[in-house]
């Protein structure tokens, strides 16, 4: 039988999976392995030694959550509350079950935190099953304005079978448009509306929001992914106390942890209904192996007195600044590029975000595309989304940023050759491992 991978794909995709598809030719056992190993070389090579990753959706774990992160964990079943689990023997998860959530709940400061989604993605979706019927309508922030996939019809919403309506958004605040949305909440009637977004440069005005939305009868979701470790910082904003009634969020990208999402929530009625709709309701086991790692990376974000966060926030403003100087367009200049450890770069005068992104990965430096809130309806992602979380990690300092901006400037604007840049990167890199 002939078999095939995504012939649904796109040509682009499907010509890249040929591609690949057409060097596994060996698929005994040794030949697997040996692919394999090869394929994982290769990938720690290029990133995690050379490269320059400011990718805004990544980050390394750090060195006390590797030692406790255990491939033997992860494979054991865990179905239900301590006391009453499906299986037996499980009485040492016991300790990793309390511990994670006790931890999360306190750094993000909430009552109630819920950890078992395996991703940010299904614990909306886990959230949308708990206050929505299918046919409900959600509002959520516009594509253009780093409104997620699981926020749209296109992802979670569209599995739940819910109607989703773009907010009001208002470019030049970089948020939600307040005078707007108070007649926008009558007109279209959400049970939900969620904000934050896969690229905040500003924070929310929560608490302005929160009072519209509650005249509406509606309920404040705030998707914390990308700012979770800055949140947990005290750093950025604290949306919970500022009048959300959940938050979603990631274990990793700024948060640092393992790979895995997470909800919060200080309403009890709430976290009861969200918690029952993880399980039994979206999970029956999971991997139990992600909450060593995430409660002591919690522990040592409580004692850290958000120096991590700090040091990510002040790289994102420098890194701005010496992007603006170099000649790139940089989001955000008249407010001081940003308030977060995202950064926004107007590349469309450069062939637009995925162009500009492909020539900076042949230069070591990876990072991604995405729209921007003044770009038109269907146009293309004009812009480049920069996160400063792993460089940050991996012990690269404000000099090493500028540097970093004048390579970037050097591809994008002077014709660099990408592969003198990329040898640099390495250099770089190999100066602060």
């Amino acid at each position: 039988m002939d078999q095939e991978i995504a012939p649904w794909a796109s040509p682009a995709a499907r010509a890249r999976i040929a591609e690949v598809a057409a060097g596994l030719t060996d698929l005994s056992p040794g030949g697997v392995l040996a692919t394999v190993e090869t394929a994982l070389h290769e990938h720690a090579r290029q990133f995690d030694d050379e490269g320059i990753v400011l990718y805004a959706g990544t980050n390394v774990l750090g060195p006390a959550a590797r030692r406790v992160s255990e491939p033997l964990v992860s494979g054991r079943p865990s179905m239900g509350w301590p006391g009453e689990k499906y299986q037996a023997g499980l009485d040492h998860f016991d300790t990793l079950e309390v511990l994670a959530p006790t931890l999360v709940a306190r750094v993000m400061g909430a009552r109630f935190a819920e950890v078992r989604s395996h991703s940010a993605t299904l614990a909306n979706l886990a959230v949308y099953t708990a206050l929505t019927e299918p046919g409900d309508t959600i509002a959520v922030l516009p594509e253009r304005a780093g409104g997620h996939t699981s926020h749209h019809a296109v992802g979670a919403p569209g599995v739940r079978g819910l109607r989703v309506a773009d907010l009001p958004y208002d470019a030049d605040a970089y948020d939600v448009d307040l005078a707007a949305l108070p007649g926008f909440l009558a007109h279209e009637r959400p049970k939900v509306v969620v904000i934050g977004a896969s690229m905040m440069l500003f924070p929310h005005r929560v608490d302005a929001i929160k009072e519209a939305v509650a005249a509406a009868g509606a309920v404040l979701v705030y998707d914390a992914s990308h700012l979770a470790g800055l949140v947990a910082a005290g750093r950025f904003q604290r949306p919970l106390a500022e009048g959300a009634d959940v938050l979603t969020f990631s274990t990793y990208k700024s948060f640092g942890g393992p790979p895995g999402g997470a909800i919060a929530t200080d309403d009890p009625a709430l976290a009861e209904r969200i918690s029952a709709a993880v399980f039994p309701g979206l999970t029956a086991n999971y991997d139990a192996g992600r909450l060593a790692p995430l409660a002591v990376t919690a522990a040592e974000i409580l004692a850290d007195g958000g120096a991590y966060a700090d040091r990510c926030m002040a790289g994102a403003r420098t890194l701005a600044a010496a992007l603006h100087d170099e000649g790139l367009t940089v989001a955000g200049a008249d407010r001081g590029f940003t308030a977060s450890h995202h950064v926004a770069v107007d590349v469309s005068g450069l062939g637009g975000g995925r162009a500009a992104m492909a020539r900076l990965a042949e230069a070591g430096i990876y990072l991604s595309a995405i729209g921007l809130p003044r770009q038109r309806p269907g146009e293309p992602d004009r812009g480049l989304r920069i996160g400063t979380q792993e460089v940050t990690r991996r012990g690269l300092d404000t000099g090493d940023l500028r540097q970093v901006a004048a390579w970037m400037a050097d591809v994008l604007l002077r014709g660099a050759d990408p592969g003198a840049v990329r040898k640099a990167a390495a250099e770089l890199r190999a100066r602060r491992s």
